[in-house]
């Protein structure tokens, strides 16, 4: 990851959550406009492909355990590169720094059901 990406996604984990769903929703342009506000809406399109991706493919709730990943940024870099090889495909064309910021603001423990 560059130096620029690593700065982007720790402004981006400096943010509040709701704004960084705010930014989700302008990736999608059918919620786009003042008649769609559903943040729920934009975040269900791609969280099941997130879920795939890091719940069951990398298996968070094991690998959780590294002691690297206990840091935010170690861990939303981790996340980054989990989700571009191979490229995750998604229903909308999400920026995966933001992506990866907001499951791990949100916690991927919980996200993952991990017990």
């Amino acid at each position: 990851m560059t130096e620029p990406d690593r700065r982007t996604l720790q402004r981006y984990l400096d943010r509040p959550v709701d704004d960084l769903m705010a930014e989700l929703e302008l990736y999608d342009s059918t919620s786009r406009g003042a008649a769609s506000k559903d943040l729920a809406g934009v975040w269900s399109k791609v969280a099941g492909p997130l879920r795939q991706r890091l719940c069951v493919e990398w298996d968070y709730c094991k690998v959780r355990e590294n002691p690297r990943l206990d840091d935010d940024l170690e861990l939303a870099v981790v996340v980054v590169a989990v989700l571009s090889e191979p490229v995750l495909q998604l229903p909308i064309p999400a920026d995966r720094l933001l992506l990866a910021a907001i499951v791990v603001k949100r916690g991927l423990d919980v996200f993952c059901g991990c017990p």
